[in-house]
C-alpha cells in the first residue's frame, strides 16, 4: 500500500522545501562516464491503488534505508500522486536509481500527477545568479495517450516531464506559478500513429523537446510552443543539465534558461525579463495522461548549483 509519510497544507510546501533543500555553490558536476548504458530489462516494483481522498499533495523525505539517490537537488520529494511513493534501487541497472513513477488515473482534482523535487528560488534579480539541475537519466515509460494530434502540437497530450523551469512575474498573467520552460519526453511513433516498439516489446526510443513560453503567462496552445531537442532510447542513460537565472547581453539583463540534453545544448531566451521576480527548477517526472511512466535519476549525478548574490 503506498505510504505517506508526512502531509502538508499547500501554504506550508515552500517553508518545508527551505528546510529540506540542499544547496551547492561547488564546482559543476561533470560527466564520468561519456558511454551511454542500457539494460535488457528493468522491473519497477508496484503498489496497490489507494481510494480518491489519499490522492492529495503529501511532502515526504526518504525513509526506505541508506541515502536519499537523489538528495543533492532536495531532501523533500513534493507528490500529488496516488499509487506509488518516490523509491530507489537498481532495477537491473549497475548504478542505483532515483525512481520516480507515474499513473494516468493519478490525477490530484485540477492539478496533473507528479512525483518532483523543487531547487532553491533565485529572487535576487541579478545578472550571474542562477539555479542549476545536472544528473544522468532514464526513461522507462513516458505516458502514452492516443490522439489525432502530431506531437508537436500543444494538444497532444503523450509525454512526461523531466524537469521544468518556473518563475513569478510581475504584472500578473498566468499560473499563480508559472512554468517557464519543460522537458518533456514522448514515445516515438510511426507515419501510422502507432508507438514504434523495440525488440522487446518496449517503446523503443523518447523524443525530447522544450515546451517554452511565447510570453510570460503563457500557457495551452496559443501561449506555448515545442521545440524538438534530441532523441533518447528506451532504459538507456543520457546526461542533463538545465540552468536557469540572469546574465548580462548587450548591456541588457537576460532571463534564460539553458540545457545540455544527451550531447545538445541550447538556449532560450525568456521574453520579458524585466518583470522576472524568480527563477527555480524542478525535476522528477511530471504529467502522465496514458498509462504510465518511470523516469529514472541516477545516484551520485544528480545535483544542484545555486548562487543568489544580493
Amino acid at each position: 500500500m503506498k505510504t505517506k509519510f508526512k502531509q502538508l497544507a499547500l501554504g506550508g510546501f515552500g517553508g518545508l522545501l527551505q528546510i529540506g533543500l540542499l544547496m551547492s555553490c561547488t564546482n559543476d558536476v561533470q560527466e564520468t562516464n561519456n558511454v551511454a548504458a542500457s539494460d535488457e530489462e528493468v522491473v519497477v516494483p508496484v503498489s496497490n491503488n489507494l481510494t480518491a481522498l489519499s490522492c492529495s499533495q503529501v511532502l515526504y523525505t526518504w525513509t526506505g534505508g541508506g541515502t536519499d539517490h537523489n538528495v543533492g537537488v532536495n531532501a523533500t520529494i513534493d507528490d500529488r500522486s496516488c499509487t506509488y511513493d518516490y523509491t530507489q534501487g537498481t532495477y537491473g541497472s549497475q548504478y542505483d536509481w532515483g525512481v520516480y513513477r507515474l499513473l494516468s488515473t493519478d490525477d490530484v482534482g485540477s492539478l496533473q500527477t507528479r512525483i518532483e523535487r523543487a531547487s532553491s528560488t533565485v529572487n535576487n534579480i541579478k545578472s550571474g545568479n542562477y539555479v542549476r539541475i545536472t544528473g544522468y537519466c532514464r526513461v522507462l515509460e513516458a505516458g502514452t495517450f492516443t490522439d489525432s494530434h502530431p506531437p508537436t502540437s500543444m494538444s497532444d497530450k503523450d509525454g512526461t516531464y523531466l524537469i521544468q523551469a518556473k518563475g513569478t512575474h510581475t504584472g500578473g498573467g498566468g499560473s499563480a506559478d508559472p512554468a517557464i520552460a519543460l522537458f518533456i519526453a514522448k514515445p516515438v511513433r510511426d507515419s501510422n500513429g502507432n508507438v514504434i516498439l523495440n525488440g522487446q516489446g518496449k517503446t523503443d526510443s523518447f523524443d525530447i523537446y522544450r515546451e517554452e513560453i511565447l510570453s510570460r503567462g503563457g500557457s495551452g496552445t496559443t501561449g506555448r510552443q515545442l521545440v524538438f531537442i534530441t532523441n533518447v532510447k528506451y532504459n538507456t542513460d543520457f546526461w542533463i543539465d538545465v540552468s536557469t537565472g540572469f546574465d548580462t547581453v548587450n548591456g541588457n539583463l537576460r532571463h534564460y534558461v539553458k540545457s545540455t540534453i544527451n550531447g545538445v545544448s541550447s538556449t532560450f531566451t525568456v521574453p520579458e525579463p524585466e518583470r522576472a521576480l524568480q527563477a527555480k527548477l524542478r525535476m522528477g517526472a511530471y504529467r502522465c495522461h496514458g498509462g504510465s511512466a518511470t523516469i529514472l535519476w541516477r545516484k551520485g549525478t544528480t545535483q544542484a548549483n545555486f548562487v543568489n548574490n544580493p
